[in-house]
């Protein structure tokens, strides 16, 4: 069977073309149906199914793959904002996570100092940043911790601190033979060879000065991404405020450009903006495009603002601050015919003060996986879970999420939390990776199903 694909005329999410897909077969025509939503606590943004287009020839059927466009999002009214701060449970139960049929979760590792964020070694080594609590803490880690499994049972036997005095370090990456780490205002290097710490120890190389520093609430993050497709980095950069007119940098995701050796250099270059608190980063498996999830405002009442899932495109503005989720008005700020006019609209709404961190995707494209860290803002405890996100297999999502792993939460009607997931992070073998930054945990979830993490 041959494909051929029409020039774009519209990238899809996904990185699909919207104009049309000619499926060539010997003797028969046959059209993709439009894919099925799947149930979902979440209302979500109504979104146009795919529709077929007369066929060509009687031996080519032609479908039209129309890109996922929201129409409507009907927002609820502002309503009382009640700040509910969860509050840790110590001595949790031994096997608190749950998770269903088809699923093994193990202990990586725990006495962690607030583990934020993730990376994985060739070796198997895992990169572990410790970072600032959400409490007031005198002394903050700032550092970076690797943990080995060195008899291969899953659980991390060697632990060694291999670099401290960071400032707010969050995102980290291995690329081209250096350890990357992202502090809040810069990004810093070392060389770093597979499973060698040695030269960790010393001070690393700053590539990157400048970026704004630290911000509203956890919003000092810094996620960093390498993409070899486009020859950039990528970086996120949240507000300064939860609702206000800020620098142009706030509330973005720019990126900078690779030189020869792949080593960041130059100014930053705004590739979407309106977003109040970018953080997960993950390219796409099936085409290497850029997705994000995005914390959303607070203090508009239970419903609002939700948090979103989305496809980065060159030039997108998600309406931050002025607007949310489309063309509804922040009261909070002055109206701007200008910039509304420009809103896209987020593909898939994961609730409101869940806090979405940590983004994977499964390699097969079928499901992006993502913590929730919970809420603050909410008169009920929401998120505080591992969310799924289910992709059809043209590489669009459908609207809503199922809780996959959950159990940080003690009880829904009390703010008690044995933990919060932040991190996510592929282990070589395949299972998921959990950094746990209020139990100071790392677990790994493994898929003993045939269907693996996918629906």
């Amino acid at each position: 069977m041959a494909i051929d694909r029409l020039p774009c005329r519209r990238r899809l999410p996904g990185g699909l073309c919207a104009a049309v897909l000619l499926i060539v077969s010997a003797g028969c025509n046959r059209t993709q149906p439009p894919a099925a939503s799947s149930p979902s606590p979440i209302s979500s943004p109504t979104a146009a199914p795919a529709t077929a287009s007369p066929s060509a020839s009687p031996s080519v059927s032609a479908v039209a793959v129309a890109p996922r466009i929201v129409r409507s999002w009907t927002a609820p009214p502002i309503g009382k904002s009640v700040i509910r701060v969860p509050h840790p449970i110590p001595n949790p139960p031994r096997d608190f996570l749950r998770a269903p049929k088809g699923f093994k979760i193990q202990l990586v590792a725990d006495g962690l100092d607030h583990p934020r964020w993730l990376a994985v070694a060739p070796n198997n080594d895992i990169f572990v940043v410790e970072s600032r609590l959400e409490i007031r803490q005198k002394d903050q880690p700032n550092r970076i911790t690797v943990l080995r499994d060195a008899d291969g049972d899953g659980v991390a036997e060697v632990r060694s601190r291999c670099a401290d005095g960071l400032d707010l370090p969050f995102g980290i990456a291995i690329h081209g033979g250096y350890l990357y780490v992202a502090n809040t205002g810069s990004i810093v290097r070392w060389p770093y060879r597979d499973g060698d710490l040695a030269a960790l120890a010393g001070a690393p190389e700053v590539v990157i000065r400048g970026i704004p520093e630290r911000g509203f609430r956890q919003h000092w993050t810094r996620n960093i991404l390498f993409s070899d497709r486009e020859q950039r980095l990528y970086v996120t950069i949240g507000s300064k405020e939860n609702a206000d007119i800020e620098e142009p940098l706030r509330g973005t995701i720019v990126s900078y450009a690779l030189d020869s050796t792949g080593k960041p250099f130059g100014e930053p270059r705004i590739v979407a903006s309106g977003m109040r608190n970018p953080v997960g980063l993950a390219l796409y498996p099936l085409t290497g495009n850029l997705w994000t999830v995005v914390n959303e405002r607070d203090y508009l009442g239970d419903p609002l603002v939700p948090d979103f899932l989305t496809e980065i495109r060159e030039g997108d503005f998600y309406g931050w601050p002025y607007y949310f989720v489309g063309g509804h008005h922040d009261p909070r700020l002055p109206e701007r015919p200008d910039l509304k006019a420009k809103i896209v609209l987020p593909d898939v709404l994961l609730g409101s003060h869940g806090a979405p961190l940590g983004l994977v995707f499964t390699p097969s494209g079928r499901s992006a996986l993502i913590a929730r860290h919970g809420s603050q803002n909410s008169s009920r405890m929401v998120g505080y879970d591992i969310v799924r996100v289910s992709f059809d297999a043209l590489g669009r999502p459908r609207a809503g999420f199922s809780r996959l792993i959950t159990g940080w939460l003690a009880h829904p009607d009390e703010a008690g939390v044995y933990g919060r997931p932040a991190g996510l992070a592929w282990a070589n073998d395949g299972s998921l990776l959990i950094a746990d930054d209020w139990g100071g945990r790392i677990w790994r979830v493994t898929a003993t199903g045939p269907k693996g993490f996918d629906e």
